[in-house]
């Protein structure tokens, strides 16, 4: 299987890995290597674009999924693709793409924070961080307050983007404290031994298996744009320049 070398390092630009396996599709060709620095789409995340050099002959990524086999890096088709199983490979993705995606994301999970912070009944069940789309969804425990603002939330996005930013990292927690932390979000990841999680400094953590930017002070430009309900959810649409 494939090692995500997104997972620890977002600023990752360049790479080597080898490759391990090419699968032929009809105008496509999937290569899947020992480890990549390409996202895959899931999670409410795009995933990333960007070029793999074999043999000094440059391949266009044009897409980046999970399957079975592990990352999939999806490829126009070429012959000479069909024989470099075991070749080494440069790995490049669009940095400017995966910096953005990765501030989408690090946005909708602030603004998730925010918001539990003003609703303790509160808690994150849904995001969605592509570009001129980005929103959040929240479901509530009971219903506690009807209106939520859209200038004070903003207000607090400036004051942990401008004034006081907080740091950003991942780190990984056993189940039984996931499940403690989060008890929603826990029945709806892998129920492995370690989960990762990202945490901004001050907030509780998050399951996640995104890319996020180290700092909230990256985030300038955020926005919220909109506040719906609608029965026992609450969607917060976003966005960020």
């Amino acid at each position: 299987m494939t090692i995500p070398k997104y997972l620890s390092d977002t600023y990752l630009e360049e790479f080597t890995a080898k490759i391990t396996k090419v699968i032929e599709m009809d105008d496509s060709v999937a290569v899947y290597c020992d480890d990549t620095i390409f996202y895959p789409q899931g999670g409410g995340q795009p995933c990333d674009l960007g070029i793999i050099i074999i043999d000094g002959c440059t391949h266009r990524v044009h897409h980046t999924e999970t399957t079975e086999d592990g990352i999939a890096h999806v490829l126009e088709s070429h012959p000479s693709l069909l024989t470099c199983t075991g070749k080494p490979c440069i790995q490049r993705i669009d940095i400017q793409r995966r910096l953005f995606n990765a501030k989408s994301h690090t946005a909708g999970h602030l603004i998730s924070h925010l918001f539990e912070e003003l609703d303790s009944n509160l808690s994150p069940a849904k995001g969605h961080h592509y570009p001129d789309d980005a929103y959040i969804e929240l479901i509530e425990s009971e219903r506690t307050n009807d209106t939520f603002s859209v200038a004070l939330i903003n207000e607090q996005i400036d004051t942990l983007v401008d004034k006081t930013p907080r740091p950003i990292q991942s780190i990984e927690l056993d189940l039984a404290e996931v499940q403690s932390l989060r008890p929603l979000l826990s029945k709806f990841i892998p129920q492995s031994t370690k989960i990762r999680m990202i945490a901004i400094d001050g907030f509780t953590p998050v399951p996640c298996g995104g890319t996020h930017v180290s700092s909230t002070s990256e985030l300038k430009g955020l926005r919220v744009t909109r506040i719906k309900r609608k029965k026992d959810r609450i969607k917060v649409s976003y966005l960020i320049d």
